[in-house]
């Protein structure tokens, strides 16, 4: 082959690994692609893509800002954005959190959170009600690829001490059958609240769980387990934990923990470790839940829930 023909090749192969390269690398800020499900509880056949075209999530000033400049003033005057650490999927155990969405003139915009570089978040939009007549399109952003260096936070390993309340915690269907929703108590171990679970009468357990409890904690993190705090007022009990992933799906799998707390009057901390869950891989969970037993009726307490790893917090 000639000189000059080979020059060529070589050209033309750098031009096409070039365009592969550029084909495959992944979107640092773009829609979710694919059918999408919305948390539960947000009732919506509504999603308006038009109206959020200018949506988008960038880096400026070393924090992850969502902007969005609506075509035209929206009727409500309170938007709030859907977040949630973690890549598009997992859609029936998501940790979705919510922030305000504030208007800065002609534009809306929020502040995400960055506990994490390499953990993708997924947003949307809405106006904060239960059937929003203001709903964006999910969109996922990924906090490196938009230039962020650093996380905006340092991250927190404390997942929940019902400070702000119960969202996130519910009662599974089958297992919270005839029991009343988690609320909350001022009978907490630190804090203001805890989490209150009731054990009706004639039932012989009922079973509590959360999204809270991510595989990214594992993974990217690096979590040996959980710690959570549990009482059982004025009586006894028992409780038994269990991890999961791909809750609420056909795939769905799980492992209990060989760890079982005999619970009474007094707080007491429990301390699983992932590998006391056998055959479970971490890395992949997506749900937590704690089922309760004991002599019915009975209410139980939960309270300050954490990762256990290199952290150290007060009280350790």
């Amino acid at each position: 082959m000639k000189a000059n023909a080979r020059i060529g090749l070589l050209a033309v192969l750098l031009v096409t690994g070039l365009l592969v390269h550029a084909q495959t690398k992944p979107s640092a800020d773009t829609w979710v692609v694919g059918r999408a499900q919305f948390p539960r509880g947000l009732v919506t056949n509504a999603v308006n893509v038009e109206a959020f075209r200018s949506l988008a999530a960038e880096h400026l000033a070393e924090q992850l800002r969502v902007r969005w400049q609506p075509p035209v003033s929206p009727a409500s005057a309170r938007l709030v954005l859907h977040f949630s650490g973690d890549a598009p999927g997992h859609w029936p155990a998501r940790d979705w959190r919510v922030l305000p969405f504030a208007q800065r003139g002609a534009v809306w915009e929020a502040t995400l959170p960055v506990d994490d570089l390499d953990v993708p978040v997924v947003y949307f939009v809405s106006d904060g009600s239960p059937v929003p007549a203001v709903l964006s399109p999910m969109r996922v952003v990924s906090p490196r690829l938009v230039g962020m260096e650093k996380p905006s936070r340092v991250f927190w390993p404390f997942l929940d001490g019902f400070e702000e309340g119960v969202s996130g915690w519910e009662l599974p269907t089958a297992a919270g059958a005839g029991a009343p929703p988690p609320r909350l108590s001022p009978a907490a171990h630190d804090g203001k609240a805890a989490l209150s679970v009731t054990l009706p009468a004639g039932q012989r357990s009922v079973t509590v769980g959360t999204a809270r409890v991510r595989g990214w904690h594992y993974s990217h993190q690096l979590a040996t387990g959980l710690r959570v705090w549990l009482r059982a007022p004025g009586g006894a009990g028992r409780a038994r934990f269990t991890l999961h992933a791909g809750y609420g799906t056909t795939n769905a799998v799980a492992a209990v923990s060989t760890i079982e707390a005999t619970l009474d009057d007094q707080w007491r901390k429990v301390d699983l470790s992932f590998s006391s869950f056998p055959n479970f891989q971490a890395v992949g969970t997506d749900w937590f839940s704690i089922e309760l037993s004991g002599e019915s009726p009975r209410e139980f307490l939960v309270d300050d829930v954490r990762l256990l790893g290199r952290w150290k917090l007060p009280g350790d």
